[in-house]
């Protein structure tokens, strides 16, 4: 490994992905960029995962594997590849997607152009099952702005799909966001955690691709599916609760973070929050006693001052 070029840490936590893991340990293995690591955290699968990643870290020496003796769920998984990680930069790798071999190269190039970047991500392709091509994904939101306020009010505003978690990170802003909280949307706040710490600069080449790993799915399968994902022992209650609930559980985290977030002024961090209460009510239908007592306040500062929705692509 060329010990000259930064350090860079793929982790992929897995479970039961046998069907797709050996086409995605090719695509990741024919990356261009030569120092690299990946890390695979395995939630203790029941199908041939284990077999094929063995097989593999015999053969590749910059892979490092280990296996959980119990299924922790998808939210501890992925924690757990961020505290193997060697740093400094670092990328969370699907064990279904696959990636041009300019990936890592690329990206890492855009973060040490820009020292005050947290992220870089490319262009990202919707596949098939299969892997064949269907769409360059609408996922595009410029957070380049060096205020951190502004970063974080065109995210939550505009964030649907959240392609960009998948781009290459300085490792120290992946655990400064705190990794993947233990709620529904485990990313959307991870996402909003680092747009706090820095800009996110974006790669206008389709070097990630995203493949639909599973059978159409209502929104309700899709819940389910999620919530019994992110951890299977919590799974049986939290499925009692209805959306808005969840949804208000990531609300309240997200109004933590902009309460204790350093990057923020006093008067910011008031405006973060009263942006993330009117966007979580027009978006996600879930209201707030607060909203409405702080909207008697605006007749001393406007309060579309505060909540103005931004552009996406501005």
């Amino acid at each position: 490994m060329d010990q000259r070029a930064p350090l860079v840490s793929v982790g992929m936590p897995t479970y039961n992905g046998a069907r797709y893991l050996a086409e995605s340990l090719d695509s990741l293995l024919s990356q261009d960029y030569s120092n690299w690591e990946l890390v695979i955290s395995d939630n203790c699968s029941t199908d041939e995962t284990e077999r094929i990643v063995r097989s593999y870290a015999g053969r590749y020496p910059q892979i490092r594997y280990e296996r959980s003796p119990a299924n922790r769920g998808a939210a501890a998984n992925f924690n757990r590849v961020l505290e193997l990680a060697r740093g400094p930069y670092f990328a969370f790798a699907a064990d279904h997607d696959l990636w041009a071999p300019t990936f890592l190269s690329r990206c890492v190039a855009v973060l040490e152009a820009n020292p005050q970047a947290v992220l870089a991500y490319p262009q990202t392709t919707l596949t098939s099952m299969e892997g064949r091509p269907l769409e360059v994904m609408n996922d595009r939101i410029d957070l380049r702005d060096r205020s951190a306020m502004a970063r974080y009010r065109r995210l939550i505003w505009n964030l649907h799909a959240c392609n960009m978690i998948y781009g290459v990170g300085r490792l120290d802003a992946f655990r400064g966001a705190g990794g993947f909280a233990d709620i529904f949307g485990p990313d959307l706040l991870m996402l909003a955690r680092m747009v706090l710490l820095g800009t996110v600069e974006r790669v206008e080449e389709p070097l990630y691709f995203r493949r639909q790993n599973r059978a159409e799915e209502t929104f309700e399968e899709e819940r389910l599916r999620i919530i019994a994902d992110l951890n299977p022992t919590a799974a049986p209650e939290r499925v009692k609760l209805p959306y808005v609930q969840h949804m208000r559980q990531v609300r309240d985290a997200h109004l933590r973070a902009v309460i204790g977030a350093r990057t923020l002024s006093r008067l910011e961090r008031v405006q973060a929050a009263v942006t993330t209460l009117a966007c979580y009510r027009q978006r996600f239908g879930v209201r707030s006693r607060v909203l409405k007592a702080v909207s008697l306040a605006s007749r001393v500062i406007p309060l579309r001052t505060w909540i103005q929705r931004p552009s996406g692509d501005a």
